[in-house]
């Protein structure tokens, strides 16, 4: 019986990617799944899609991988990771070379545009960063899918321009916010 994968190998090399990244203080899995949060909501922000394959769920402290503990406890299984936990707060220590092959030159740039922005910061600074934003403001229940479109709304000073330019664009914002 073949058991389907959790999680991509472009996931995958994204964690190993920023664990292995000097601009990523690691302060927790909670920093971790805020990070990944913002590289792939403001990337969406700009470009329809995602960097990883992941789905992000409402938590009371913020944003979080939907099954973050299933496919990190995977990739621990698999080699990847190791787990290290130290009072209570559960970190992750890469256990593989990162394959960039996986990623363009502008989803690298962007990746560490991010962790040059937000990768010093602590679990409770991002925590507070993404409490703040529309995608988890605007997701009623704990626990609930973010809707990607609610990226549209974010304004973090890492877009190239505030202005909604694009007439498609503008029509999708106003469309999403009207369904709120």
């Amino acid at each position: 019986m073949n058991k389907e994968k959790i999680y991509s190998d472009k996931f995958k090399n994204l964690v190993l990617y920023i664990l292995s990244k000097d601009s990523y203080r690691d302060d927790g899995i909670k920093k971790l799944n805020k990070i990944l949060y913002f590289i792939d909501f403001y990337y969406y922000r700009e470009h329809k899609k995602f960097i990883s394959d992941v789905k992000y769920a409402k938590a009371g402290r913020g944003p979080i991988i939907d099954n973050y503990r299933e496919i990190f406890g995977q990739m621990v299984k698999d080699g990847f990771l190791k787990r290290n936990e130290n009072y209570g707060q559960i970190n992750h220590e890469a256990r593989a070379v990162v394959d960039i092959s996986d990623f363009t030159p502008e989803e690298i740039d962007h990746i560490n545009n991010v962790l040059e922005k937000y990768g010093k910061l602590s679990s409770i600074e991002l925590e507070s960063i993404s409490h703040e934003q529309q995608p988890w403001v605007l997701t009623e229940k704990s626990g609930e899918i973010i809707d990607p479109d609610l990226a549209l709304l974010i304004d973090d000073g890492l877009a190239n321009t505030t202005e909604i330019v694009s007439e498609d664009l503008k029509d999708e914002v106003i469309e999403l916010v009207n369904r709120l």
